[in-house]
């Protein structure tokens, strides 16, 4: 795999709404405005992210994420099954690590495919943009968080039956979008910095969710779909998008034992670095070279722009123990659900294209 292929600056996902698609969306609601009225004012919306990150020198962008609410509408706007309720969360709280609970997705019926949310995203971005796009989605294995013991398991006994049916459902949504054009896609998999963090392994376990299969059974299922023709394959692993409040603690040794070195078909990792508890770069002296290895060094919940010498330094600290020819940098996360203002977002995807030429012109 040529480096020079994948670039080395990365936009991780979603960036924020702007003000005028808050208040189309509140007017759809409403019914002030009609859904051909909405898209109008969403694919602006598009159109404007489109173009910040190209004028930023962006090789792979994104739409954004505009067209969804919350990053799992990638995949749970295209299946059936999954209702939003109040339910055991996973989330950590900064100050006393207590357990926060959040609305969230939870699976109460058998999953079906009944459209596709991403690609509306990737025709109309494809039409928009003179740079390579990609699209996110989330991994079939966010099922962690979406089997209840009070709401699944009537229904999906054995949790990795529901991995199953939302894997078949992502593969689907990976072939048409590879039959369209789309030659990268980017996986987010959030539920796989569990592996660094036996608290949340503790969490799954009183579930009911075997965390051996989980280890084991996670990276094959993700893999799998990595397998179709002509796709660059990315996989997203982060610690959680609220602000003040993560999923997972721990450093990346077990990830790079049990994740990376077990993904042949995966071309890129995007690793976040700037959660409580993520560890030295040490690690990824075990991965494979045949990688990018992505380093998310720019907090997307912090104001704080990190100097340009701080990011170049850790990238040359990062550079010890892993190729720097395969190494890139991206956020941590994307910008929706976080601190940061639209003057922020800019500041910061210009100091990580900024950074990026200084390091690897």
């Amino acid at each position: 795999m040529d480096s020079a292929d994948l670039g080395h600056a990365h936009v991780t996902g979603s960036m924020l709404v702007p003000p005028f698609l808050t208040d189309a969306r509140a007017a759809l609601r409403a019914g002030r405005l009609t859904p051909a009225q909405y898209k109008q004012v969403e694919d602006r919306a598009v159109d404007t992210a489109i173009a910040l990150q190209e004028g930023l020198g962006f090789g792979l962008i994104n739409d954004g994420e505009l067209r969804r609410e919350a990053w799992t509408e990638g995949l749970l706007s295209s299946v059936s099954g999954v209702s939003t309720m109040n339910d055991a969360g996973t989330w950590k709280n900064t100050d006393d690590e207590s357990p926060v609970e959040y609305p969230q997705p939870v699976v109460v019926d058998k999953i079906r495919r009944i459209g596709s949310r991403a690609t509306e995203e990737f025709t109309y971005a494809r039409a928009r943009a003179h740079a390579e796009v990609k699209v996110t989605i989330p991994s079939p294995t966010i099922a962690v968080g979406m089997w209840s013991p009070q709401h699944t398991a009537d229904v999906y006994p054995d949790f990795f039956d529901l991995v199953g049916d939302f894997a078949a459902a992502v593969r689907s949504e990976i072939e048409e979008l590879a039959r369209l054009g789309c030659r990268h896609i980017q996986i987010d998999a959030p539920d796989l910095s569990f592996l660094a963090d036996p608290a949340a392994q503790e969490m799954l376990a009183k579930k009911g969710i075997p965390v051996q299969r989980v280890a084991a059974e996670s990276i094959e299922i993700i893999d799998n779909l990595a397998t179709v023709p002509g796709v660059q394959f990315s996989v997203h692993i982060c610690r959680g998008n609220h602000p003040d409040a993560w999923v997972a603690r721990g450093g990346y040794d077990e990830i790079v034992k049990q994740v990376i070195r077990r993904a042949p078909h995966i071309d890129r990792f995007l690793l976040e670095y700037t959660s409580p508890g993520v560890g030295t770069f040490e690690p990824l002296a075990k991965a494979p070279t045949d990688k990018q290895i992505v380093l998310g060094l720019v907090a997307s919940k912090s104001r704080d722009v990190e100097p340009q010498e701080l990011l170049e330094q850790r990238i040359r600290d990062a550079a010890q123990y892993f190729p720097l020819e395969q190494l890139g940098l991206s956020s941590s996360c994307g910008f929706e659900n976080n601190v940061c203002t639209a003057a922020d977002q800019q500041a910061k995807l210009t100091r990580i294209a900024t950074v990026a030429h200084s390091v690897w012109n």
